[in-house]
């Protein structure tokens, strides 16, 4: 069977929601978990509102899906580089929308903001001249089977029809999946060890991966 990658519309991210909030926590859970506090109510909420929301860091806008003869197989969500500060920008309107909703409180929002920019340091400027790899990800049962490489294949594809000179992706260091970037030509730029994330929370080291077009 082969692996096909399409890009997210909205039937399709309706269909594969609630596997994305699992999908982007299996990238950085303890990045996650430090942001969010855990992986809990706050978190679920707002990564599937951000899923289904236009325009933000995690929306399906941004995103290609894998299938295997129907069978939902992973999920990679990039930015454009001169887009990327703007759709980071995009994610307070999701989480103030929840607010008002009552799904979580202001005191949630103020914390959260609080702990994403401390975790930011950990990231490398993104430049206007790439497209940067935010999330890939497979569900566990299906590793193995090619899902993942498909999809950043695509993403590069997409990266050079649009003129970028660079893709760039950040990874922990101690996720497995550094193996794999570095067998499809990655090649890690910075090495980056926040204080609070890193030595209070114990989050591994990250790396900023780049692949030249």
């Amino acid at each position: 069977m082969t692996i096909e990658t399409v890009a997210a519309d909205a039937a399709l991210a309706r269909r594969v929601a609630a596997e994305i909030p699992g999908l982007v926590f299996a990238t950085g859970p303890a990045s996650y978990s430090y942001i969010f506090g855990g992986r809990g109510g706050l978190y679920e909420d707002f990564i599937d509102a951000a899923w289904k929301a236009p325009a933000n860091f995690f929306s399906h806008e941004q995103a290609a899906l894998a299938f295997e003869d129907g069978a939902f197989l992973g999920v990679l969500i990039s930015h454009d580089g001169p887009e990327h500060y703007r759709l980071k920008d995009g994610v307070w309107p999701v989480a103030q929308g929840l607010a008002e909703e009552g799904q979580i409180g202001e005191a949630d929002i103020a914390a959260l903001a609080e702990r994403a920019e401390i975790a930011s340091f950990m990231n490398p400027h993104v430049p206007e001249d790439c497209s940067y790899i935010l999330v890939v990800s497979v569900p566990e049962a299906a590793r193995g089977r090619g899902a993942g490489r498909a999809l950043i294949d695509r993403e590069i594809e997409r990266a050079r029809t649009k003129g970028f000179t660079r893709v760039h992706l950040d990874v922990m260091s101690d996720n497995p999946a550094v193996g794999l970037y570095r067998t499809m030509g990655f090649e890690p730029m910075a090495e980056t060890v926040t204080p609070v994330p890193c030595r209070e929370h114990g989050l591994a080291m990250e790396l900023r991966m780049m692949l030249r077009l």
